[in-house]
C-alpha cells in the first residue's frame, strides 16, 4: 500500500519482455571482465590454453550477467503460509484465491533480500528501482499491480500488521489481482523482510491498457476512535466543514458523504480556503491542483490520482453535479499534508494544516 500503496506509478501503454541488463550495479565489472575475456578468446590468442572447465564456467557467467537475476534463496514454507493466510481473507471476503506465480516470487525475494542488504525499507529500491520497473525488467507481463512491504519477526505478526493497514489490505482483498509473488528471506533489523507482489495477469485483462497500482494506506471516514460507527452513522447532508476552527462557507452546492462513505466537497471553496492553485484541462476532464512545490492531477471520474510523479489509486473519483467538481476532502487535504478530523455526533469535519 505500496491501493501504504495502493501504499501504493504513471500509465503504461504496455509490458514488454524481460530486457536483457544488468540490474545489479556490481554486475557492471564482472561484464567488464567478461568481454575482455571473450575478446581474446574470439581472436584465438589463448583458444589451446583454455580447458573444457574454463569454457563451462565463463558460458555460466554470461547467462548469470546478462540476466542479472542471481538467485535467492527464500522460505519457501513460510511463504506458502502466507499465500493461505492472504487467501484465507480473500475467502472470507467472497473473492477468489490468488495464485501463486514463480517469477515474481524469485523478484519478491529480490526485494526482500535487497532491503536487508541494503539496510532500506521502501517501495522504490536503490538497485532495482520501484516494483513496476523491477516486474518489468524480470519479465513480469501485467496489466495491474501492487506491493506490499513487512519487517517482522513472525508470518502472522507480519499479515495481521498489513491486514490492519487499509492500504496494504486493499491490495490483498483487490478482487481485479489474480496473482501473487510473496519474498520471504530471514535477516535485517526485524528478523525477517516480506515482500508481497501482485499481478493482474495479462490474460485475464478485457482491458488492453494496463494501470499500475501503487499500495498507498487509505484513511479510514472515522478518525474518531472513542466513537462506534455501527451506532452512529454519519448524515448525508447539512454538514460542516472547518479549516483551523474557521468554518468554510458553500453558496450553491453542499458537501454530502458518496456511496464509499467519502465526503465530497466542491474544489474552487475547499481550495480557495487552503491556498491550492487549480487548473483545468477541458478536453481530458483532467483537474490539476498545485501547492508550493507539490502538484496532484486528478480525472472526472476516475480513481486514478498523480501526485508528485507518483501515481495511486483512490476509492473515490471526482464528479461533477451542478455544475461544479467535487472531490474527496480527505484526498485533497492528506496529500498535501494536512489533517482531517471527522466527528460523526456533530456531522462535522475539520482540517488542520500547519
Amino acid at each position: 500500500m505500496i491501493n501504504h500503496k495502493l501504499a501504493t506509478t504513471s500509465t503504461h501503454r504496455k509490458v514488454g519482455a524481460i530486457r536483457i541488463s544488468i540490474v545489479n550495479k556490481k554486475h557492471q565489472g564482472v561484464r567488464s571482465i567478461m568481454k575482455k575475456l571473450l575478446s581474446i578468446f574470439c581472436f584465438g590468442a589463448f583458444t589451446k590454453r583454455i580447458s573444457k572447465m574454463f569454457l563451462l564456467a565463463l558460458l555460466v557467467l554470461i547467462i548469470w550477467t546478462s540476466t542479472g537475476m542471481a538467485a535467492v534463496s527464500g522460505e519457501a514454507d513460510l511463504e506458502k503460509q502466507m499465500l493461505d493466510l492472504v487467501n484465507k481473507e480473500r475467502s472470507t471476503a467472497g473473492l477468489a484465491p490468488l495464485k501463486m506465480d514463480a517469477k515474481l516470487v524469485d523478484v519478491a525475494r529480490l526485494k526482500s533480500k535487497d532491503m536487508i542488504d541494503k539496510n532500506y525499507f521502501s517501495h522504490t529500491s536503490p538497485t532495482y528501482g520501484d516494483p513496476f520497473a523491477m516486474m518489468k525488467d524480470y519479465g513480469v507481463d501485467y496489466s495491474m499491480a501492487g506491493e506490499n512491504l513487512a519487517g517482522n519477526s513472525s508470518l502472522p505478526g507480519a499479515h495481521e500488521a498489513l491486514m490492519n493497514s487499509p492500504g496494504h489490505r486493499a491490495n490483498i482483498l483487490k478482487p481485479e489481482f489474480t496473482h501473487i509473488g510473496i519474498g520471504v528471506v530471514k535477516g535485517g533489523p526485524y528478523g525477517m523482510m516480506i515482500t508481497q507482489m501482485f499481478i493482474k495477469s495479462r490474460s485475464d485483462d478485457s482491458n488492453p491498457l494496463p494501470v499500475k497500482v501503487q499500495e498507498i494506506p487509505t484513511p479510514a471516514p472515522i478518525i474518531n476512535e472513542s466513537v462506534n460507527k455501527k451506532q452512529i452513522q454519519p448524515r448525508k447532508d447539512d454538514l460542516q466543514i472547518f479549516y483551523n476552527a474557521k468554518e468554510i462557507t458553500f453558496p450553491d452546492i453542499k458537501p454530502y458523504i458518496n456511496e464509499n462513505e467519502r465526503i465530497m466537497v466542491p474544489l474552487r471553496f475547499i481550495s480557495q480556503e487552503l491556498g491550492y492553485r487549480v487548473e483545468w484541462e477541458m478536453v481530458d476532464q483532467k483537474i490539476i491542483i498545485k501547492k508550493d512545490e507539490n502538484s496532484m492531477n486528478l480525472w472526472i471520474d476516475k480513481k486514478l490520482v498523480f501526485k508528485n510523479n507518483q501515481l495511486l489509486i483512490s476509492d473515490s473519483s471526482p464528479e461533477i453535479r451542478q455544475s461544479r467538481t467535487m472531490v474527496p476532502l480527505r484526498l485533497v487535504s492528506e496529500l498535501f499534508g494536512g489533517e482531517v478530523v471527522w466527528y460523526p455526533t456533530l456531522n462535522k469535519a475539520v482540517i488542520n494544516h500547519e
